[in-house]
């Protein structure tokens, strides 16, 4: 077809234009630079031509069965006015398009996760699997109102709903990539979850997985350490007559057990209860971390790697906990039995020893709550608990303070001077 003249269109001419072996166009005369183009298989779509500081550009504004003259025309009108302000709405719309949450997570918060947290694998899975309806969206535009629906198609994803701590979990691996995107990279100048805090629903439809702190009683730390004790005693015997064994049949005997302990079991669980570190600080740590001289352990909590803290916690050793490590040595502290290499599991040696202790209901974590229950109802002021503890926040060490009842009491009797006793004898 011979190159058209521009003419007004109209909704006949649009509905009319039939399709030839070659594509064209047909221009409009009302709006200078919108054409509609016709393909040869009869599809027919809008097009704009405009030009930014003298570069010819164009764009699809979308199939013209679907859309009208008139909003073309709204389209194509608004698009040449930014181009004659010297925005290029192609450039506009590429650049949003790489502030997706999809582009920004493979193009930089994926080597950035990598580099700074421990935990990136999980966090980089969270993003995908929770959060996909949200990829093709710009960080910018990521409102409350997406965390709505999110929030109510994750409860809709199980039969019994997600807790409302794997909600709040997911979500802040969430906002740390947003805040991510706005701080390092500069992705986008702000976010609009910046103050945004996921909460509880107030109609407690959904579940929680809180349990109440959970520490031992000292009857059962006594059973733990009698279990421990008993245990260390019955290896050794069979172990002894093992060797007898062997010697009678005239067989290589077995090495003898190490001293002062069999294995990491025991000197692992007393440690635990006297510096409240977690299990896998426990299995990181090596004797390079340990100042005996100081009687302290200097390390990096592994629960603050995913941040850029480097800083070791310093970590007080009790007369206990020194004596447990006065031996000194090299490499790891609790090195696996097997490999010689980290530990990553004692869950039997674990669950056989609480079965022995008669304990239920008991984690290896629970150790660490039992170590600051232990201060705070030997009357330590949370402060120190929250540093003893690594705590970042007071926050995390409140909720042991229903356990220190006496400094409140304390403060009652220099404030009105014991009339706390009169009132419970009346």
């Amino acid at each position: 077809m011979p190159k058209q003249v521009a003419k007004v269109l109209t909704n006949r001419t649009v509905d009319s234009a039939k399709p030839e072996a070659n594509p064209y166009h047909l221009p409009d005369a009302k709006v200078s630079g919108l054409r509609l183009r016709v393909r040869p298989s009869g599809a027919k779509f809008w097009n704009v031509v405009y030009r930014v500081n003298g570069v010819k550009s164009s764009r699809s504004l979308g199939n013209a069965t679907i859309k009208t003259l008139t909003q073309a025309r709204y389209e194509a009108i608004d698009i040449l006015r930014n181009a004659d302000n010297g925005i290029d709405v192609n450039k506009v719309v590429k650049q949003k398009r790489s502030s997706t949450l999809d582009a920004y997570i493979k193009d930089h918060y994926t080597d950035h996760a990598k580099s700074h947290m421990k935990s990136h694998k999980k966090t980089l899975f969270t993003l995908s699997k929770s959060f996909s309806d949200l990829h093709k969206k710009p960080i910018g535009d990521i409102s409350e109102v997406d965390i709505t629906r999110w929030r109510r198609k994750r409860q809709h994803q199980k039969k019994k709903g997600v807790t409302f701590e794997t909600l709040k979990r997911e979500f802040t691996s969430l906002k740390a990539c947003l805040n991510t995107a706005v701080r390092v990279h500069k992705i986008t100048p702000s976010h609009q979850l910046k103050d945004y805090t996921l909460k509880p629903r107030v109609d407690g439809s959904e579940r929680s997985n809180v349990k109440a702190v959970r520490y031992l009683l000292p009857d059962e730390e006594m059973r733990l350490r009698e279990a421990l004790q008993a245990r260390e005693h019955r290896m050794r015997q069979d172990r002894t007559s093992g060797r007898e064994w062997r010697v009678a049949r005239g067989r290589e005997p077995l090495p003898p057990l190490p001293e002062p302990y069999v294995d990491y079991l025991q000197p692992m669980v007393l440690l635990a209860l006297n510096t409240g570190l977690r299990r896998g600080d426990l299995f990181d740590l090596e004797w390079s971390h340990i100042n005996l001289a100081h009687r302290q352990i200097r390390k990096v909590i592994a629960k603050t790697s995913r941040s850029n803290q480097t800083e070791p916690a310093c970590i007080p050793l009790s007369g206990e906990a020194y004596e447990l490590l006065k031996g000194g040595g090299t490499g790891l502290v609790f090195p696996s039995p097997k490999t010689g290499g980290r530990l990553d599991n004692i869950s039997k040696a674990w669950g056989n020893l609480l079965t022995e202790a008669n304990i239920d209901n008991f984690r290896f974590h629970d150790l660490r709550h039992t170590f600051a229950s232990k201060l705070v109802m030997a009357g330590v002021d949370l402060n120190t608990v929250r540093e003893l503890m690594t705590h970042s926040d007071i926050k995390m060490t409140l909720v042991y303070a229903h356990l220190s009842l006496d400094h409140k009491a304390a403060a009652l009797d220099r404030a009105f001077g014991g009339a706390r006793d009169d009132c419970v004898q009346r």
